[in-house]
């Protein structure tokens, strides 16, 4: 189970560094291609800080309460990501 944990944050991990770094450039949102913003980059660096920080812990020791709650901490970090693009979108695209 620790295996198949780290390996899947080890994925999230891969594809945050990738926009943190600019090595993607673009994100898909509603369907329509998106360019990865500065800002956005920036939390996607701390998002994949995040998930290192997380890896650390299930490879460390397995409090599967503190992992729960590690989890629903990235889930909340990357919704919050996905909700400031769709704001973002909207008012570039009405202004």
């Amino acid at each position: 189970m620790r295996t198949t944990t780290l390996n899947q944050l080890q994925e999230l991990f891969d594809l945050a560094a990738q926009l943190a770094k600019g090595n993607i450039k673009t994100q898909t949102e509603g369907g329509e291609r998106e360019k990865v913003t500065l800002k956005q980059r920036q939390i996607w660096a701390r998002v994949a800080a995040y998930i290192a920080q997380i890896m650390n812990s299930v490879a460390s020791g397995f409090d599967e309460r503190q992992i729960d709650e590690d989890l629903t901490k990235l889930e909340t970090m990357i919704n919050e990501i996905t909700t400031k693009n769709k704001t973002e979108t909207a008012a570039t695209t009405t202004a």
